[in-house]
């Protein structure tokens, strides 16, 4: 055999077994989202391509890569989801569902809709389930970079601080007829509840805690974390208060 035919037989090789490979991954990502639709019926049975992808980042010191991808918005609620793959190409994924599933986010000064098929889970256990699963507790701090870089870059979300009140108690409307009317005095009361008690974090009087206010612009949301005894040789600790800032009306056909 010359070595021109080995060299070409080894660039074949290699093209094969990348094929292989991505097959594998894109199986494995399908196969996840089959589990998750049928643990979540709220999320449609539909294979990858139907979860359009829409942002992708990867911790590159960690290996670990995060996908955010979207039903198609042509849809009336169309629900998104979070995969996190970790660097043993093992998957997650995590429902990021719209505002219409009180009981999946807990929003604070919000009441569960009995109208709505609820989720029997919330996004705090998800994430706390998908860094167990995943074996990202450890003690470089991985937990911690992969919230960070899902809240940043994957969900762009900004940092909130109390120069924002302005900017969150501008209502969202969302016009929405699967679900009741809210007038907009009850929304602006909402929305001056949640400036009231996430302020009340930013800058604690009594003790120190680290706390990380996060708004959502693209879903109508804030996450405001609370890394309880935050240290990177321990377990990442975290509570998660929700808030919604949209206002669900009935737009009128005239």
């Amino acid at each position: 055999m010359t070595r021109l035919q080995l060299l070409t037989n080894i660039l074949i090789s290699i093209i094969i077994f990348s094929s292989c490979s991505q097959k594998d991954n894109q199986i494995d990502i399908d196969k996840a989202l089959s589990n998750t639709a049928s643990k979540f019926p709220q999320l449609p049975k539909r294979q990858s391509d139907y979860y359009k992808l829409i942002r992708s980042v990867t911790i590159g010191d960690n290996g670990v890569e995060l996908q955010l991808r979207s039903m198609p918005d042509t849809l009336d609620d169309p629900q998104k989801i979070i995969i996190v793959i970790n660097k043993a190409k093992q998957l997650y994924v995590i429902p990021l569902f719209s505002n219409t599933y009180h009981d999946y986010w807990n929003f604070q000064f919000d009441s569960v809709l009995s109208s709505v098929k609820p989720t029997n889970t919330t996004f705090e256990k998800e994430l706390k389930n998908c860094l167990t699963q995943l074996n990202l507790y450890d003690t470089l701090g991985t937990a911690g970079k992969v919230i960070n870089e899902m809240l940043v870059s994957l969900l762009q979300c900004q940092q909130v601080t109390d120069t924002d009140s302005l900017n969150l108690h501008s209502v969202a409307l969302t016009n929405n007829y699967n679900l009741p009317y809210e007038d907009s005095d009850s929304c602006f009361k909402r929305l001056q509840e949640n400036w009231h008690e996430m302020k009340k974090d930013f800058y604690p009087e009594d003790y120190i805690i680290n706390y990380n206010t996060y708004w959502d612009k693209g879903n109508n949301r804030v996450y405001q974390f609370d890394f309880k005894n935050f240290s990177r040789k321990q377990k990442l600790e975290f509570t998660i208060k929700n808030y919604r800032l949209d206002c669900v009306y009935q737009m009128l056909n005239l």
